[in-house]
């Protein structure tokens, strides 16, 4: 019996590595070109609304991808969307690197979207089907540490790349990183599919929205919104205080995010979900705050490092609710959604503080002050509409396909 258990935990905990370390490398991918966008856009001499549109049409086209994507891998599987997203990400770079204006840039956004938009839903939920269940906010917190490792490395390597070979050298450098990647999804197994279960008829709305794991989702988009302005303006922000380096922020931020998964993940298990999330979105407020108060490097890294452990803890453990609170037949859906409004806050965000920095004469710190309120008011819907529960509410239910 020991021998047998031991057994499967290596073969879990292979198809678990495989996974992690395909994630981390489009991730990576994927963060070499995020916050080089803005300024390749700016290059066209592009208002902060014109760049804010650009960068929300990729979030926007991911966000409506999402919930076909995530049906169709309940059906279908996973591997094959994540092998198709991982090529998508290949041409969308490709178009980067040959449109020659800002309207050639739209369609390469539109199929890195459909890209990114598969591949990040069928790794998600790869993880989510490997993980044994008693473990699940500690794995699905070390599988999110490959987006922050990505993360921390993407944008220096980015800058660094900018630098030496200017931005063909950073998409030609995302390239190639992808097709390691699309090799590495190759040797990654499918899962067994569950069983269907015996559930009542779908209505059409069903199709759209898992209905029980849509706080999370909410709470997400709402933690997302001031992302989408940070990820879009941030760079430009930081080298009029003077930082040299924009990735360097990017870096801390996401080596924050790194450090607190490990500690955050097991805390939900043991705990509660609720206990981890609540602070996380806390601190997600705190660093917004930091920022509208930023009149120097400093304080842009200091809100890089609340920031990094705020939604290091936070974004996580919402995923594992989404995941809880579902059945195996539609976990992939389910992620889907989470993933979508991950999207969505980040679109409207970006576009909306876009066109609000025009407004308000490209003022940093107004913009940020409108993505502090929209981060306390998330904190405080998921305070409200969230009950004190198990780690673990849905064992015996998803056990038995009741959900």
């Amino acid at each position: 019996m020991a021998e047998q258990q031991a057994l499967q935990e290596n073969i879990w905990l292979k198809d678990f590595l495989l996974t992690w370390i395909n994630r981390f490398s489009f991730f990576l991918a994927h963060h070499l070109t995020r916050p080089i966008l803005p300024l390749y856009v700016a290059s066209f001499d592009a208002s902060s609304t014109v760049i804010g549109a650009v960068m929300a049409v990729f979030t926007i086209t991911a966000t409506l991808m999402r919930f076909p994507i995530g049906m169709f891998i309940d059906r279908l599987g996973r591997k094959p969307f994540l092998l198709a997203g991982i090529a998508f990400f290949i041409v969308g770079n490709f178009g980067y690197l040959w449109a020659p204006t800002i309207l050639l840039l739209i369609p390469a956004r539109i199929i890195h979207g459909i890209g990114w938009s598969a591949c990040t839903t069928a790794v998600a939920t790869l993880a989510a089907d490997i993980a044994p269940q008693k473990r699940r906010g500690e794995l699905i917190g070390y599988a999110a540490m490959a987006s922050s490792l990505g993360g921390a490395v993407g944008p220096v390597l980015g800058f660094a790349l900018l630098k030496q070979l200017a931005y063909p050298g950073v998409f030609l450098g995302t390239v190639a990183l992808l097709l390691g990647s699309l090799l590495l999804a190759a040797l990654i197994p499918e899962p067994k599919r569950a069983p269907a279960a015996s559930v009542k008829k779908l209505r059409w709305i069903d199709l759209l929205v898992v209905p029980e794991t849509l706080l999370p989702a909410v709470a997400v988009a709402f933690l997302s919104f001031g992302h989408g302005g940070i990820l879009t303006f941030l760079p430009i922000h930081a080298l009029k205080l003077g930082l040299e380096n924009p990735g360097y922020w990017f870096g801390l931020y996401a080596f924050c995010l790194f450090i607190v998964r490990p500690v955050a993940g097991p805390l939900s298990d043991r705990i509660s979900r609720r206990a981890v999330i609540l602070p996380g979105l806390f601190l997600n407020f705190t660093s917004i705050v930091l920022l509208v108060l930023a009149d120097s490097p400093a304080w842009l890294m200091a809100a890089a490092v609340v920031g990094g452990l705020g939604t290091g803890a936070a974004q996580p453990a919402l995923m594992t609710v989404a995941v809880d609170q579902t059945s195996p037949q539609r976990r992939g859906q389910s992620m889907a959604q989470y993933q979508s409004f991950y999207d969505l806050g980040i679109g409207v965000g970006s576009l909306t503080l876009g066109a609000f920095l025009d407004l308000v004469d490209r003022s940093y710190s107004l913009m940020y002050v409108v993505a502090a309120v929209v981060a306390l008011a998330g904190l405080w819907i998921y305070w409200r509409r969230s009950t004190p529960m198990p780690a673990t509410p849905a064992i015996a239910a998803e056990s038995e396909g009741r959900f």
